[in-house]
């Protein structure tokens, strides 16, 4: 059974409490300009769970993120959910079948929450295991198909390949560029493996330490995650278009990153407030350094 989404109150006024905390100015004007790139990872090591319940429990984590991006104003993201490559490994079954599972899932939440649905990848030939009958690509079909004409869009990355995208980058020509790159369990950027071509550009990095299992994460550390890659994207995106400092700002800088050396480390975390779910962990960076928060 799928998880239950949150109202729409409820994901409102955590968001505004994190971005007073943050000090994000203009939240609702700043999140629509930011285009998040989640890239699941770790929800294996996350949990104790096996096979294709760790999949479908991934997939639960997608839902809800795409949900709070949406219900905060945002106007689009991405998420990773497979590349090309992963067919060779050992549970790649399990993958197969647990997406095939929780479609019924999405059809129902895209149906009553205005969700546009893209899938990008390579669909030329099946991708199913051998033994396996059922044909994901279909039903990918007919989610897209369903969801053409809803406004807010989610742009799904399964059987992805560099190679691929590389052959086809018309594909990518109306799709928004990534500006905020969430990565669980793996302090690194986009992989190239992973990165839709022209579509990543002065993007900030937000660091979990934790893996994406949905049953680890509270709702309002979901919010904090997206007002977290919306501080990283604000604070950084002024800097990287403009092609002068404006006056004050060089010098500040200087002073802040060489001499006071900031390193902001905040703990907002409340046991009873996240539903008895552990601590989670990011890491972001400002124009001046590193903001660790514990959330």
């Amino acid at each position: 059974m799928p998880y239950e989404l949150p109202p729409e109150e409820k994901i409102l006024s955590i968001f505004k409490e994190m971005c007073q905390k943050l000090g994000i100015d203009n939240p609702e004007e700043n999140m629509k300009k930011t285009i998040i790139y989640l890239m699941t990872d770790g929800s294996r090591t996350a949990s104790n769970l096996d096979g294709e319940a760790v999949y479908i429990d991934g997939s639960d984590f997608s839902m809800r993120f795409v949900h709070i991006v949406k219900t905060v104003g945002g106007n689009a993201c991405y998420v990773n959910v497979f590349e090309e490559f992963h067919q060779t490994r050992k549970d790649y079954e399990n993958i197969y079948s647990g997406l095939v599972k929780v479609v019924p899932d999405w059809l129902d939440f895209v149906k009553k929450n205005n969700i546009r649905l893209k899938f990008v990848g390579d669909f030329t030939s099946s991708f199913a295991p051998g033994g396996h009958g059922e044909d994901l690509r279909e039903h990918l079909k007919m989610l897209e198909n369903l969801t053409t004409k809803n406004e807010f869009t989610a742009h799904i990355l399964i059987n992805f390949s560099r190679e691929w995208a590389l052959k086809n980058q018309e594909f990518f020509s109306d799709m928004p560029t990534i500006n905020s790159v969430i990565r669980f369990t793996k302090g690194q950027g986009v992989p190239e493996s992973m990165l839709p071509p022209g579509k990543v550009e002065h993007e900030s990095l937000v660091y979990v330490q934790q893996g994406s299992s949905s049953i680890n994460w509270s709702d309002r550390q979901l919010v904090y995650l997206v007002a977290f890659a919306l501080r990283a994207n604000a604070r950084n995106m002024p800097y990287l278009v403009q092609s002068s400092y404006k006056e004050g700002d060089r010098e500040r800088i200087r002073k802040q990153r060489e001499e006071d050396r900031v390193f902001i480390n905040e703990n907002f975390y409340d046991e009873k407030l996240n539903d008895g779910k552990r601590p989670k962990v990011g890491v972001i960076f400002s124009e001046v350094g590193p903001e660790r928060y514990t959330f």
